[in-house]
């Protein structure tokens, strides 16, 4: 695949929204004060980036096995730290869920497909460093959310792989038993029409101004509603009602419904972008009570 969209030097917008989103969870983490992770964390590197790193987030001694959840951060692929989720991935390293929380480089210096060639050597390193791991569970919030069902859906749809990587087999290193996408990024443009707070700047900045245009060639084809594909895994969706996100979620639901995938969709009222670690709200209780029973109803070590 050629490369379509050119790296660049992040502008003062991006760097602005860079730090304001670090502010954010940094504030929210002081007020919330999540738990810690039952178990020990470490931290490895994947690739040769500096931003190629994961970190291991180790389940409760006590809980029953579990397949491992590979998660995604967001900040619209071109902020956002791993960090400001370790420790509100806690809740599933209690139920027995391995945790790998993966960073990757960010856009506009690291541009589609550079920030989906790193993950999908995140997963090279986590089959080659863990041979006992045959699958995973892929989850991720916003951008991280778009990533994640990406992921997916090139695991269930080997043959696009290529379209990512040409330098690949068309293999994927795992096997993908989930996807949970928490208001992710799944179409291109609604969340553009619905008004969500600086859109057009992650989007020119992940894939360029051609990606602003109603149909994209298979080279940008940055969301899953652009994607043309015959199967993907059990999914999970969902986004608040007052998020500007929702439309894409419930597109992207509507799509898999109306083919033979298993998908869940659920809406929050009331909520907005980001409840997912963005401080206490009605509904983040809930959020994790309801990926917990979707990731138990499809783990292939649950009973």
């Amino acid at each position: 695949m050629a490369e379509v969209v050119p790296p660049r030097r992040a502008n003062l917008s991006v760097r602005g929204t860079r730090l304001l989103v670090l502010a954010f969870f940094g504030a929210t983490q002081l007020l919330r004060r999540p738990p810690k992770p039952p178990g020990a964390v470490r931290e490895q590197k994947y690739g040769t980036d500096p931003a190629e790193r994961l970190e291991i987030i180790e389940p409760r001694a006590a809980a029953p096995s579990r397949a491992p959840i590979v998660y995604i951060h967001g900040g619209g692929w071109i902020a956002g730290r791993k960090e400001s989720y370790t420790r509100y991935l806690s809740f599933f390293a209690n139920a027995g869920y391995p945790i790998f929380n993966v960073e990757y480089p960010l856009a506009p210096e690291h541009p589609h497909p550079g920030i989906l060639r790193s993950l999908l050597g995140a997963l090279d390193w986590i089959r080659t460093n863990h041979s006992e791991t045959t699958g995973f569970h892929v989850m991720g919030d916003s951008a991280g959310g778009n990533l994640a069902m990406m992921l997916g859906l090139l695991a269930a749809n080997p043959a696009l792989v290529r379209s990512i990587d040409p330098q690949r087999s068309s293999a994927m290193p795992l096997a993908c038993h989930s996807v949970v996408s928490l208001y992710g990024v799944l179409d291109r443009l609604s969340w553009l029409e619905d008004g969500f707070p600086g859109a057009e700047i992650m989007l020119e900045s992940y894939a360029g101004r051609a990606a602003f245009e109603p149909a994209v060639g298979p080279e940008l084809a940055i969301t899953p509603m652009d994607l043309e594909f015959e199967a993907a895994p059990p999914s999970f969706l969902c986004a608040g009602t007052e998020d500007q996100l929702c439309r894409s979620s419930r597109l992207f639901a509507e799509r898999l419904a109306s083919g033979s995938g298993k998908v869940v969709h659920k809406e929050y009222a009331g909520e907005g972008h980001g409840f997912f670690n963005g401080g206490r709200t009605k509904s983040d209780d809930q959020l994790n009570a309801d990926v917990l029973e979707f990731l138990e109803g499809v783990d292939p070590h649950a009973g």
